[in-house]
């Protein structure tokens, strides 16, 4: 399954998913159904710690011997077992259907890898908000349609970077991952007639049931956790995007960390090139992609079929483990994050047609807006916006020069600075 894509991008997540983690998953629900039915006097005492013993002594090697002879991989997991707990192997897997035991394993591993990218989701908001704090009163141009706009502070674009992480991050929150079934093979319970050992089961796992269910869990659950960790991906795609413009060699103002070694171009030596951010961004679409096979993974025939399966064992690790690694990246660079002081304040200059905005509310209130509109579009071609319009004799006999000076020389970002005290305060 990890092929060179794969490893180059793999992190620690990665392990969740592995088969011989999942093999433990796997017998650790069996054990636990054991356990419940031994309570519950479905199987004789003694059997589950028979078959818990056992189960510390199934190897993976032996579970795919059994499955190249018998292609399917959840029996081979109870044979293997069965074949080690001796009189006890007879009420391995009582009652239950290979999905019982899969989605069970399945709400383990995104339970557990939710942790973890919620673990990382949190460093970055951490750092994002140092930079909040740090720059919030820090101007800069704002950009549009990428023209220079009004100037607003490098700490509010942080704070809204902020924002969107912190909302997103709460619809992966929300995502009952932790919905599992033991339930039988249509979901009716008809085998077991008992909905306690289900519950008792998934309570000692740190689970809880779905409502109601087919064979399977519905796959609205899993499509929901893809779609979050896609929105999650998306902002950090968004933050990366943002630093690839502005390390733009016109522009200069942001730049990721590099090594003194680091190599931008095998035929140019001159480029820094902002390749992190850039993998970043192509591997997000990665992410959205999948939400697509999430989505087609919900209308299952009857009570169900197998075309959800296939497609699952991919996307749902590829989206936690490509979801890490573009968060573990993130904080490498906006822990190193290069910000050019000098050089936004050169485009803040250079961005003065940037004040026409406060100029057009003061000819608002002399010519009305149409007239005051047009007074100050046919400046905006100028090579120099700022004495374009001060020597503009229309405009200087209704406002001021030394008022045009000052709009000119002070810098007003409005209420950013506010805002971006508000997040901190707030997320």
């Amino acid at each position: 399954m990890w092929s060179e894509g794969y490893s180059r991008y793999e992190t620690s997540i990665a392990e969740i998913f592995k088969a011989e983690q999942k093999l433990r998953y796997q017998l650790n629900v069996e054990v636990a159904l054991a356990k419940v039915q031994e309570e519950l006097g479905m199987i004789p005492t003694g059997c589950a710690k028979e078959i818990e013993i056992a189960s510390n002594n199934v190897k993976l090697e032996r579970v795919l011997e059994i499955e190249n002879e018998i292609h399917h991989d959840l029996m081979a997991m109870v044979k293997a077992l069965a074949e080690k707990a001796g009189s006890a192997g007879e009420y391995v897997h009582y009652t239950a259907t290979s999905m019982d035991i899969q989605d069970t394993v399945l709400a383990l591993q995104m339970t557990k890898a939710k942790e973890v990218i919620l673990d990382e989701v949190a460093k970055v908001k951490e750092i994002l908000r140092n930079l909040v704090q740090n720059y919030k009163n820090f101007p800069c141009v704002g950009r549009t349609h990428g023209q220079f706009a009004v100037p607003t502070t490098v700490g509010f674009k942080f704070a809204n970077f902020l924002f969107e992480l912190d909302l997103a991050s709460k619809n992966l929150v929300t995502v009952p991952t932790e919905y599992a079934k033991i339930s039988g093979a249509v979901g009716n319970y008809a085998s077991s007639m008992r909905m306690d050992l289900e519950e008792k089961v998934l309570a000692s796992l740190g689970l809880k049931p779905v409502p109601i269910s087919t064979q399977v869990v519905t796959r609205l659950v899993h499509s929901r956790v893809l779609f979050a960790l896609a929105q999650i991906g998306a902002v950090l795609e968004r933050i990366s995007k943002e630093v690839r413009h502005l390390q733009r060699s016109e522009i200069g103002e942001w730049f990721e960390p590099r090594s003194k070694k680091q190599v931008g171009s095998s035929a140019m030596p001159h480029k820094r090139n902002p390749h992190k951010s850039e993998r970043i961004n192509g591997l997000a679409r990665v992410l959205r992609s999948n939400v697509m096979v999430g989505l087609e993974n919900i209308a299952l025939e009857h009570e169900r079929d197998l075309t959800n399966s296939s497609p699952e064992r991919l996307v749902i690790p590829e989206n936690f483990i490509v979801l890490h690694y573009m968060l573990q990246q993130t904080v490498f660079i906006l822990s190193g994050l290069e910000i050019n002081e000098k050089n936004i304040k050169r485009n803040l200059d250079r961005a003065a047609v940037s004040r026409s905005e406060q100029i057009l509310k003061l000819l608002v209130d002399k010519v009305g807006r149409q007239t005051g509109h047009e007074l100050l579009r046919r400046h905006v071609d100028a090579e120099n916006f700022r004495e374009s319009v001060l020597s503009d004799e229309k405009i200087t006999e209704l406002i001021p020069k030394d008022q045009l000076v000052k709009i000119f020389d002070e810098i007003n970002v409005g209420l950013a600075p506010d805002k971006c005290d508000y997040i901190i305060q707030n997320l």
